[in-house]
């Protein structure tokens, strides 16, 4: 584990003697990212960082800005950290279901989208292509889910969209739903509970806006 660790805490080191906080927040990001703990990237990699600037300002190898900068700098990471696993830890609570509505059968996207949502901690459910509208609905009542991911890149599913939306929020009101797909019909607006993903890049901003919104809380 301690091999492991060494690379994260030069990174660490480095940014905070160059005083380039971009750097450390993104170290402390990547650690994260591993699988690391809070306590872990605390303790095993600020920490030691701090020890050594600590060490270099007492032998008079940084001036005394130097080592504030560094210590203001941890002291953001500690905090960006903190938040960061608040969300993670709030997100495992809220589930995301996935579908291709009633003839929709191009669900690969759909499924890279749920891969996406995953691995930013939503507790994801994914339900495959060609789901009937009234096996939606269902699922949706019975779960309660934050948030409904559609996809439509079919005339046939495309024509099913409206009714979709409207068994969804029957179903469950406060449930906010995004669609994406190429057979978005033109005809759909972004409402208080309904935002349209135009790419797969913005689809865990899309969830994570509509999860946000008071409306839908």
């Amino acid at each position: 584990m301690q091999a492991s660790l060494g690379p994260f805490r030069e990174a660490f080191l480095e940014a905070l003697l160059t005083g380039d906080e971009r750097a450390a927040e993104q170290t402390a990001r990547e650690a994260m990212e591993t699988g690391l703990q809070e306590a872990a990237i605390a303790e095993e990699i600020i920490t030691p960082a701090l020890h050594t600037v600590g060490e270099m300002w007492a032998g008079g190898l940084l001036t005394p800005a130097d080592e504030h900068m560094a210590t203001e700098i941890s002291l953001r990471v500690l905090a960006l950290q903190r938040e960061a696993f608040r969300r993670a830890s709030e997100r495992t609570r809220q589930q995301v279901i996935l579908a291709g509505i009633e003839g929709e059968q191009h669900v690969v996207g759909l499924a890279m989208a749920a891969n996406l949502l995953r691995h930013a901690g939503y507790d994801v459910r994914f339900l495959g292509a060609d789901v009937p509208v009234q096996a939606l609905s269902q699922i949706v009542a019975r779960r309660r889910p934050h948030v409904v991911a559609l996809t439509v890149t079919m005339r046939d599913s495309a024509m099913l969209v409206d009714l979709a939306l409207a068994e969804i929020a029957h179903a469950s009101p406060g449930t906010g739903v995004v669609l994406g797909g190429s057979g978005l019909p033109e005809t759909l607006r972004e409402t208080e509970r309904l935002t349209l993903s135009r790419s797969l890049t913005d689809v865990v901003e899309k969830v994570s806006w509509l999860v946000a919104r008071p409306s839908l809380n």
